[in-house]
C-alpha cells in the first residue's frame, strides 16, 4: 500500500506566532499595503532568487497536482519582464474585461488552472519591458487586483530570481500563507537561494521548506546518473534553517510539454509525493494563523491598504 503525504513528512509548522522583524531602515520608508485577498484562501509563493533551476517548472507542476486533487488553483507570474507560466500552461490568448468594464478575467488551462501574466496582457507584442523597480511594483499588485479571480483554494505565485523588487512586493501585498525555495544539486545554486530564504525570514514569511529539483536523471532501464553531483538536498536545508520537501528527478519530457502549453499532462510520483506535502503543510499554516487571528481568516488584516 502507498504511503500518505501525512505519513511522509514529520516536520513542524514554520515560524507561525513568531515575532515580525524590523524591515531594514533602508527599505521602511517603501513599506507598502496589503491588498484584498479574501477571495483566496492560502498564497503560496514559488521563490529561488537563482535563475535556472526550474522554479517555474515547480510552481506549474504543483498548480497541477493541487487541481488533479479538486482544489480551485490559480496562478499569479509574478515574473514581470520575463513571464513564462502563461505559456508552459498553454494559455495564449489576451484576457478579456468583465462585464462592467473594471477588471480582467483570468485566464484559464485546459485542466483549469486559472492564470494571470504579464505576458498574456502583452501578448499582442514582442516589445520588451524596460521597467524600472517601482512599475514592476505596480504591475504585480495590478495583476492581482485588477484580475477577477474567482474563489480559490491557492493562489501560487511565480516570482523571479533576485531579492529585490517583486519578492518584497509579494512579501508585502499578499502576505503570502506559504514560500517554497527551489534550488539546484549545486553548491553556486544553494548560495544564492540562501539568500532567497533569509529574505522570506526578513518578512516572517512562513517557509514551507526545500525542493531539489533537477536532482537526478533515471535511464530507460532504470540506472540513476546524477548530472550535477549526489542529491544535496537534505544538506542545503539543514544549512538554510529549513524543512527538506524532497528532490524531483530531470524528466526528460518535460521541457517539449512545457514549449507546448500541455505541462499539465506531466506526471510523476515524486512530484505527487512533494506536492502534497506542500499542500499538507500549507494548509496547517492556514489553519494556525486563521486560529490566531479572524482578520487573517479574511485576508484583510488590520490597517490593510485593500485599495491602492
Amino acid at each position: 500500500m502507498g504511503r500518505s503525504p501525512e505519513d511522509e513528512i514529520s516536520v513542524p509548522l514554520p515560524m507561525i506566532g513568531s515575532a515580525p522583524r524590523k524591515m531594514p531602515a533602508a527599505d521602511a520608508t517603501f513599506a507598502i499595503g496589503r491588498l484584498d485577498r479574501s477571495r483566496v484562501r492560502s498564497v503560496l509563493a514559488v521563490l529561488s532568487g537563482k535563475g535556472g533551476v526550474g522554479k517555474t517548472y515547480v510552481a506549474a507542476m504543483l498548480a497541477s497536482e493541487f487541481r488533479r486533487e479538486g482544489a480551485r488553483v490559480g496562478v499569479l507570474d509574478a515574473d514581470i519582464t520575463g513571464p513564462s507560466i502563461a505559456r508552459v500552461f498553454g494559455v495564449t490568448e489576451v484576457p478579456q474585461l468583465t462585464p462592467d468594464g473594471r477588471r480582467i478575467e483570468p485566464l484559464r488551462s485546459k485542466g483549469g488552472v486559472y492564470v494571470m501574466s504579464m505576458a498574456a496582457v502583452t501578448a499582442a507584442t514582442q516589445i520588451p519591458l524596460i521597467w524600472r523597480g517601482p512599475m514592476i511594483n505596480s504591475a504585480i499588485r495590478g495583476l492581482f487586483k485588477d484580475t477577477a479571480w474567482p474563489e480559490l483554494d491557492y493562489l501560487l505565485v511565480d516570482l523571479p530570481p533576485g531579492t529585490s523588487d517583486a519578492p518584497m512586493t509579494v512579501f508585502q501585498s499578499l502576505d503570502p500563507d506559504g514560500v517554497v525555495i527551489v534550488t539546484a544539486p549545486t553548491e553556486l545554486s544553494a548560495e544564492v537561494v540562501a539568500k532567497s530564504s533569509a529574505m522570506a525570514k526578513t518578512f516572517s514569511a512562513p517557509i514551507l521548506g526545500l525542493i531539489e529539483n533537477m536532482a537526478y536523471l533515471t535511464c530507460p532501464h532504470g540506472e540513476r546518473i546524477d548530472l550535477f553531483g549526489p542529491s544535496r538536498g537534505p544538506e542545503f536545508a539543514s544549512r538554510m534553517g529549513i524543512p527538506y520537501l524532497g528532490s524531483l528527478p530531470i524528466a526528460p519530457g518535460l521541457p517539449a510539454l512545457a514549449d507546448t502549453g500541455r505541462i499539465e499532462e506531466f506526471r510523476s510520483p515524486e512530484t505527487a509525493l512533494v506536492a502534497g506535502r506542500v499542500r499538507l503543510l500549507l494548509d496547517r499554516v492556514r489553519s494556525a494563523r486563521a486560529a490566531q487571528s479572524p482578520s487573517e481568516a479574511s485576508g484583510r488584516p488590520p490597517g490593510a491598504d485593500v485599495h491602492g
